[in-house]
């Protein structure tokens, strides 16, 4: 650890001259405001979920078949338009789940949390990023949503939300 040198009475009589016809600032009185963190928030869905919301996913059901490019569905019955819309990103979604790194049976639980956690916080849009990897998530998690009564649509998500390796899922709302 390094020792700092004391100061000598000319050093100090050195700076107040340098520094004598200094005068204070005037305060500007604005104060700044840190930018929204974009850190998304984790939720741990696994140990709040019922069992029961796992009914939905079938991983013999193929209802949805992925050919590697954009993935689009939208429920029978509703707008035909919702899938363009998720495309353009009108709707934003109001949480992030990520399923990098998981097995097919932990990103199916975790998938059916976040429908729940979204039916409980009354949340209409959610985005679900599978990342690319082998393709076995991408090919499964669509066919994992269609099963699920309250997905209205989704589409492969815009750029900034994570494109090809994402999902924009738009739900139905107690409310509506």
């Amino acid at each position: 650890m390094r020792k700092t040198p004391s100061l000598t009475d000319q050093d100090i009589q050195l700076f107040r001259d340098a520094i004598s016809g200094a005068r204070p600032m005037a305060q500007d009185k604005i104060t700044l405001t840190p930018p929204r963190s974009k850190k998304k928030s984790a939720i741990k869905t696994s140990e709040s979920q019922p069992a029961a919301s796992l009914f939905y996913f079938s991983d013999e059901y193929e209802g949805y078949q992925f050919d590697g490019g954009t993935v689009s569905y939208v429920q029978p019955g509703e707008d035909l338009h919702l899938a363009k819309n998720l495309k353009r990103g009108e709707f934003q979604p109001g949480v992030v789940l990520d399923l990098h790194g998981l097995s097919q049976h932990d990103a199916k639980h975790e998938l059916a949390g976040l429908l729940d956690y979204c039916q409980q916080e009354h949340l209409n849009c959610a985005c679900v990023v599978h990342g690319k990897g082998s393709g076995l998530l991408a090919r499964r998690v669509p066919n994992w949503l269609i099963q699920h009564p309250n997905v209205r649509a989704f589409h492969t998500a815009p750029t900034h939300w994570g494109r090809d390796g994402a999902l924009l899922v738009l739900l139905k709302t107690p409310d509506k």
